[in-house]
């Protein structure tokens, strides 16, 4: 009985939100530390050389980081 009334609790706040009830259970997952480090790399290399396009960008990554190429920068 008392997972039920639960039940009704997390369907009424997901009809007052106007959401539905599978968002209520979502938890985002952290990307991996790779893709962090990668981004932060990203970052500083920007910040130095604003000038650089994608291109140029996926040279240098590739250089520290293994294969990288345009769309993951």
């Amino acid at each position: 009985m008392e997972h039920e009334a639960a039940a009704l609790a997390l369907r009424i706040q997901a009809e007052l939100r106007s959401i539905s009830r599978r968002s209520l259970y979502y938890q985002p997952v952290p990307p991996p530390p790779e893709e962090v480090a990668l981004k932060h790399r990203i970052d500083a290399l920007y910040t130095a050389h604003p000038f650089y396009g994608s291109r140029k960008v996926a040279v240098v990554l590739s250089e520290e980081f293994g294969p990288v190429n345009r769309k993951r920068v």
